[in-house]
């Protein structure tokens, strides 16, 4: 599912029809990509960068990993985790059937993943040790900020294409300034909940 569908779009924008629904589509899918980037989430396995779900592999190391009471916690570098596909600690690297921990030596909190106290294995600390495959981003259903904002930054961009690079563009009673096609001030305000910050 996308941020936003062209329907909703065009709900907004009466000057769009049905037949700018590729481009509107095209124009959501790069915004997408833009709020990621914005919210500083790392590219997916798939390498395009998104706020929906998309799977992540990591390879969390010793400034991912907790200290002292926390040793049993790793915080992975994506956003929060929808599901954890597998983890695997292994200081060789080959991360087989052997050093694949099974599902219930761990569980999820957001974007930690931490092992439970009769796990077989502790969080490696040598290179590429531990091997952690999620699932991580937003649904976006229940997220209906990141929709709004999406909306709002596609009509902005539609409605000012034609004058993109200017500063300035000439009207009947002279010129008016031209916001520019970066995202919007009130966007970044909606998409501050969503940057990744250091837990």
């Amino acid at each position: 599912m996308a941020l936003a569908t062209a329907a909703q779009v065009r709900a907004l924008s009466p000057s769009l029809s049905s037949a700018d629904d590729t481009t509107i589509n095209a124009l959501i899918a790069r915004i997408d990509a833009a709020f990621a980037r914005y919210c500083l989430h790392p590219s997916p396995d798939s390498g395009a960068p998104t706020m929906e779900a998309a799977t992540y592999t990591t390879f969390p190391g010793r400034y991912d990993l907790g200290m002292g009471d926390d040793a049993n916690v790793c915080v992975v570098p994506t956003p929060p985790i929808l599901s954890i596909t597998s983890v695997h600690i292994d200081a060789e690297q080959d991360y087989g059937s052997n050093s694949l921990l099974a599902a219930a030596e761990y569980v999820k909190d957001g974007r930690r993943v931490e092992l439970t106290v009769d796990a077989d294995h502790t969080w490696g600390h040598s290179h590429r040790a531990n091997k952690v495959i999620v699932s991580a981003g937003y649904t976006i259903a229940d997220h209906p900020t990141l929709t709004d904002a999406a909306i709002v930054q596609c009509i902005h961009q539609i409605g000012n294409t034609s004058t993109a690079g200017s500063t300035s563009t000439q009207t009947r009673g002279g010129s008016r300034s031209v916001a520019p096609l970066s995202l919007l001030p009130e966007v970044r305000e909606m998409l501050a909940d969503y940057r990744l910050a250091v837990p």
